[in-house]
């Protein structure tokens, strides 16, 4: 019966063929010679009216009936078993395939969870840990086995405001926000819990989602603290723009009273220059140009005050008619300066049309200024783009230039790169210029050389 049970064994690991064939075969024919025998042993034992031998070589007709029939009946189990072996084989195969796939699909889906950067742990619908990720088990440390408040918050019983729970009753996904003091982390840290369902809705698993958002919350209260110091750094810069400006106003107007009676006076005087000497007559003069010179920076200084105080009406223009109504007004002013005057046939820029046209006045008149000692003078109004594909325009003339190195001082008011006497002016046309250019949201820069002409740059993004 060993050798019997050897050779089931067999014929079970073999693999259907040549092989598994003969065992069973042999297994069969062990099987029919047992039964012979032990036949004949007992029709020895029970009749005994002849020799073993006669009882085993010399069987009854009845008895090989018999025989026949054990042989078939061996033959039917020797086939069935062949035909169950072999469908048992690819029921193996097939359940070994489902679980390699099973696996890779495990092994996949642990990646992405492991690659996604959050601590994720899963919970049954006990709240016990089943799972946890490397970043889960780093920031609260390995709790499989053990309820999720325990693990996380040290209770003996489930939290209130369990998310998990919350998600197993509704499921909808859950947030929440723990702080230094009840977090498992020491810091901030936010929870997402979901729940995953069954097809009836019974809940089969919690998956919870934990992020460390102490970075986060020191950037928003530092966000806080900045827009708070930003704000009240707006409010004292605006209300000194607001006492700056009442300041020029105030100048301006309180000025001109003592300015005009002094202009008044200088005027009168010059109706007496026959009865005073050179000295005299030199500083009649001297007088009545400080008045001048004086008047001119006062509407600067106004002028200044306005643009920073007017609003803004942003709009479409041409400034191509501005700019030769400009020009006329120049020729006028610069008789015997004829200035050759290129610009497109249109123009179109997006802005205030009335601070713009101060903005062109001051450029322009600028370049007729300093071309005034060339022999052919040339001013040029057009638009370029800059590597990013942005509209400038630029004003340009061929003029006495300027020290490049020292080109951001242009902007400065008052700041003056040549002398009164060879070039008036008050020093706040350039300074007005840009204030209007950055309540525009632009940029202004200027290139020059000396006595090769400047070139004003500016921008008015839409």
């Amino acid at each position: 019966m060993e050798l019997v049970r050897k050779l089931s064994r067999l014929t079970r690991l073999g693999e259907p063929g040549a092989t598994s064939f003969v065992c069973q075969a042999l297994l069969g024919a062990l099987l029919i010679f047992t039964f012979w025998l032990a036949d004949a042993v007992m029709d020895f034992l029970i009749q005994g009216n002849r020799t073993f031998l006669e009882f085993l070589l010399h069987p009854d007709p009845h008895e090989i009936s018999d025989f026949a029939l054990i042989l078939f009946l061996v033959c039917c189990l020797l086939l069935y078993s062949r035909r169950s072996h072999r469908i048992e084989t690819r029921l193996e195969d097939a359940l070994q395939q489902a679980l390699d796939k099973a696996e890779r699909e495990r092994a996949k889906l642990e990646g992405i969870v492991e690659a996604m950067g959050d601590a994720i742990s899963i919970q049954d619908p006990d709240l016990n840990v089943i799972y946890q990720n490397r970043a889960h088990q780093e920031l609260t440390g390995y709790s499989v086995g053990r309820p999720c408040y325990e693990a996380y918050r040290k209770r003996s019983t489930v939290c209130e405001d369990c998310h998990l729970t919350a998600a197993f009753e509704d499921g909808q996904v859950h947030r929440s926000e723990l702080g230094p003091g009840t977090s498992a982390t020491g810091g901030y840290v936010e929870i997402i819990g979901s729940a995953l369902r069954t097809g009836d809705g019974t809940p089969l698993y919690g998956i919870e989602v934990v992020r460390d958002i102490t970075a986060r919350k020191s950037a928003e209260r530092e966000a806080i603290e900045l827009n708070a110091a930003l704000t009240r750094q707006a409010q004292e810069l605006k209300q000194t723009n607001q006492e700056l400006e009442s300041f020029c106003q105030a100048i301006s107007h309180d000025l001109r009273a003592p300015l005009t009676r002094v202009y008044s006076s200088a005027q009168e005087l010059k109706g007496y220059r026959e009865l005073l000497d050179d000295n005299g007559r030199f500083f009649v003069d001297l007088v009545h140009d400080g008045c001048v010179q004086m008047e001119e920076l006062l509407d600067s200084l106004m002028v200044l005050c306005r643009v920073t105080q007017v609003e803004i009406e942003r709009g479409e223009l041409d400034l191509v008619p501005v700019a030769l109504e400009i020009a006329a007004r120049l020729r006028q002013d610069y008789e015997g300066h004829p200035v050759s005057f290129q610009l497109p046939e249109r123009l179109v820029a997006n802005g205030d049309a009335s601070l713009i046209r101060v903005v062109l006045e001051n450029l322009l008149s600028n370049a007729w200024k300093y071309t005034s000692g060339m022999p052919a003078p040339a001013v040029e109004l057009g638009t370029t783009a800059d590597d990013s594909g942005e509209t400038v325009f630029f004003v340009r003339d061929n003029g006495a230039g300027f020290d490049g190195t020292r080109a951001d001082q242009l902007f400065q008011p008052f700041k003056r790169l040549h002398s009164y006497r060879d070039f008036p002016g008050t020093g706040l046309g350039l300074a007005t210029v840009r204030r209007i250019v950055r309540r525009h949201n632009g940029r202004i820069w200027a290139e020059g050389e000396p006595g090769k002409g400047a070139s004003f740059y500016f921008t008015l993004p839409g």
